[in-house]
Order: C-alpha cells, then sequence, then structure tokens
C-alpha cells in the first residue's frame, strides 16, 4: 500500500494538459478563462454623464448661489445612443440623459433636480463643484489593462464584464468528460420497486452521477456492468473516448473483481492499488495515453470518499484549475479520535449549524464505509493519522463537502 500522500503525488504527475475551446459567452458560465483577458477598449468608451440633467460649462455656473442662480440656454439633447453633436457655448445648456456622451464644451453635469426649466432655457440654483456627474473615458480601466486573470470562474459578472468589452466568444478550458461504470451483479435501478432478498439497490450511480456534475465534469456515458470480465473488458472498451473513465466496484481481490484486469487488456497501465486509508483502501489508478481511469471501491461511503479526495481535485485540474480542495481551519468541539491501524477520513458535521459564525465541528457514530447517513449527516471530514486525538478546543483542517465553494489551500 502507497500514503494518502504518495497517491496524490503520482495523479498529480500523470494529469494530462487541459484542453482548451472557444465557445458563445452565453454558453461559458461556469467555465474557466483559458487567457488572461486584457481590455480590448477603454471603460467607459467616452466621457458621459451619471445623472439625468444639463450638461454646462463650468465657467458659466462658478459661484452661482440660490440666491443668485444662473440663465442658461437650452440648445439641443444628448440622449443615450443619439448624442449631442454640437459645441457647448458660453452661457448655453444641453439636456442630458444618463449614460448619455457629454456635449463638446462641457465640463460638468447638473442635475435635474438642482434646475427649473424656463421657456427654451434652465434656470440652475445649484453647482457643486466642476466635473460633478461626469464619468470620464478610461476611468473605470484603461485598453490594454488587465481585466481577468487566466483561470477566473465565468459567473454572472464576469459575463457582463467581457460583453461590455466586446468579448464574445471566449477561450476557456473544456471540461473534462468522464465515464461512468458502475459493477456488480446484485445491483438493481433504484426505480425497480420490489427486488429480491438478494439483490440491493444501486446508490453508486446516482450518487457518482450527482458529484460529477457537481465536480464540473461532462458526463458522457453511463452503464451497469456485471461482475464479468469481457463484459467489463468490452465496458471500458467503450468509454474510451473520454478523458476520464470511472469505475465503481470490482477493484478488490475477490474472484469476481476484474476492473483491474480488464482496464490492463485494454492497454491501461497500472500506477497504484490500493491507498493506506480509511474507507476506500483498494483504490486504483491507470493511465491509458491522456486518459486515466479509476477503480473506486463498491462501497458507496468508500466510493464517495476516494471520489471527493483524489477525483475531485483531477477533474478541476484536467479543466484548468489548481489541485485542490474546499478547506477551512475548525475547532473541535469535542476530542476526536482515529482508534484505526490506517490514516481515517473522519466523517464530521458542524457543531451548531444554526449559529452564525460559528466554527465548532464533531465528529458521530456510524462511520462504516457502507453507511450512507455517515456521508448525508456530514459537513467534511478530518485526515487523523493511526491513534491521532484532536482535543476540544484545538483547530484542525477540515475539508468540506461544499461543492459551491471554490477550493482553496490553506498556509
Amino acid at each position: 500500500m502507497i500514503s494518502i500522500t504518495e497517491a496524490i503525488a503520482i495523479i498529480q504527475t500523470n494529469i494530462p494538459a487541459a484542453k482548451v475551446e472557444t465557445v458563445p459567452l452565453a454558453q461559458a458560465a461556469g467555465r474557466y478563462l483559458a487567457d488572461d483577458i486584457l481590455a480590448p477598449e477603454p471603460s467607459p468608451r467616452y466621457t458621459n454623464s451619471a445623472m439625468d440633467g444639463y450638461a454646462v460649462r463650468w465657467a458659466d455656473v462658478q459661484g452661482l448661489t440660490p440666491e443668485r442662480p444662473r440663465r442658461l440656454t437650452i440648445i439641443g439633447e444628448s440622449r443615450a445612443g443619439l448624442p449631442f453633436t454640437g459645441e457647448i457655448d458660453a452661457s448655453q445648456a444641453v439636456q442630458i440623459s444618463t449614460g448619455a456622451m457629454l456635449p463638446a464644451g462641457a465640463d460638468t453635469v447638473i442635475r435635474i433636480e438642482d434646475t427649473e426649466e424656463e421657456g427654451e432655457g434652465v434656470v440652475i440654483n445649484v453647482a457643486k463643484r466642476q466635473g460633478q456627474d461626469v464619468r470620464h473615458r478610461g476611468e473605470e480601466f484603461a485598453q490594454g489593462e488587465l481585466l481577468l486573470r487566466q483561470g477566473t470562474r465565468i459567473a454572472a459578472p464576469q459575463a457582463a464584464l467581457l460583453a461590455s468589452v466586446g468579448i464574445d466568444p471566449v477561450k476557456v478550458f473544456a471540461p473534462c468528460t468522464v465515464a461512468l461504470l458502475t459493477t456488480g451483479s446484485e445491483l438493481m435501478a433504484a426505480s425497480a420497486g420490489d427486488i429480491a432478498e438478494h439483490q440491493i439497490r444501486d446508490s453508486n450511480t446516482v450518487m457518482l452521477q450527482t458529484a460529477i456534475q457537481e465536480a464540473g465534469a461532462q458526463l458522457i456515458s453511463c452503464q451497469r456492468v456485471t461482475d464479468d470480465h469481457e463484459a467489463t473488458v468490452a465496458a471500458i472498451a467503450e468509454a474510451q473516448g473520454a478523458d476520464l473513465i470511472l469505475c465503481a466496484g470490482g477493484v478488490s481481490v475477490g474472484r469476481h473483481d476484474h476492473v483491474k484486469a480488464a482496464a490492463e487488456a485494454n492497454g491501461f497501465t497500472p500506477l497504484f492499488w490500493r491507498v493506506r486509508q480509511k474507507p476506500g483502501k483498494p483504490l486504483y489508478f491507470a493511465r491509458r495515453g491522456a486518459t486515466l481511469l479509476f477503480g473506486l471501491p463498491g462501497n458507496p461511503v468508500s466510493a464517495f470518499m476516494c471520489f471527493t479526495h483524489y477525483v475531485r481535485p483531477l477533474i478541476r485540474s484536467l479543466a484548468g484549475q489548481p489541485f485542490a480542495w474546499p478547506q477551512v481551519a475548525a475547532q473541535a468541539a469535542c476530542d476526536i479520535t482515529n482508534t484505526d491501524k490506517r490514516p481515517n477520513m473522519v466523517r464530521v458535521r458542524w457543531a451548531k449549524p444554526q449559529v452564525m459564525g460559528n466554527d465548532e465541528i464533531e465528529s458521530f457514530d456510524g462511520q462504516g464505509s457502507h453507511m450512507l447517513t455517515s456521508l448525508a449527516d456530514a459537513d467534511g471530514y478530518l485526515i487523523l493519522e493511526p491513534g491521532q486525538t484532536v482535543l476540544a478546543g484545538n483547530r484542525i483542517v477540515m475539508y468540506q463537502y461544499d461543492f459551491g465553494r471554490e477550493p482553496s489551500k490553506l498556509p
């Protein structure tokens, strides 16, 4: 067996280069930028008004008071999309809308609530300062300035920024494609209704389908395979168009565990098998060219823990992101001990989840690799060495099951 650290190092050494593709901006949500984005133009693109009101020359309104207002002649209007094309001269004003281009000769905008229209003129009652309510060309950013770094995830604000400077389509990292194989002659679909006493309902398939989707990968095929060597060889052969083949079950030492032999029959080179950990000891990892293959244990908790700690960060790396986990420093609410002879991924939960800002965690009973409640009731896990105890009040890194949170590496 190898250690958790050794397994991670082998995986990272064998990650192929991330793929890049160009997609319409409207289809880029959730994807990661493949290049730094430099502004192709300044923002604002032109000097414009921040308010509805009147564009004026400061020289015409400087020093006025409510007792001694100034009257200016209105010579036109500048609207968003329909600018005023003339030039303001002495004692003149132009009606202006929010976002409209500032006319030539003007340097200040007077808000409409500080004015009174009077025939073909406007009375300016308040003028606070030169340049008020004017947005200057390039004041947000200049042409050529760095807007977004490579690897930035495109959410609504980033999509809006890209659109505002005309970047559409956009180069992004391609999502990792995954083929999922679930092995087990005893497995029946959850929708099968009544099943025989010797059968069990397949929870691994839907669990891993969901986990793959949450990790940002694209599931391109999914099949259930009986515990048969030839069937397993054929299933892996059919799946080789994917970046990653994920097999659940069939990787232990039993006579009916065929994944390792079937992978090697398909030309995969084994890179490791069995990790010194609990749960998930019989974890298998292999490679054929740019295609990677994981054999996950068949017990659902073991499968999920191996997916979370090894496969999920790999999927992120194949999509151009750092190999990392969502982590947070938490405080033990009670003593948490690993009594096993192997490093243990102990599932934990927030002790007081309803209390905002509380960072206390606790372990709980029912940590067996067949007990799905140990996942459903958990918020994350700790990796504890054999015999290690985290005393109540001490702090430790918790790996979180928060798939909406961007992974990070704590110092």
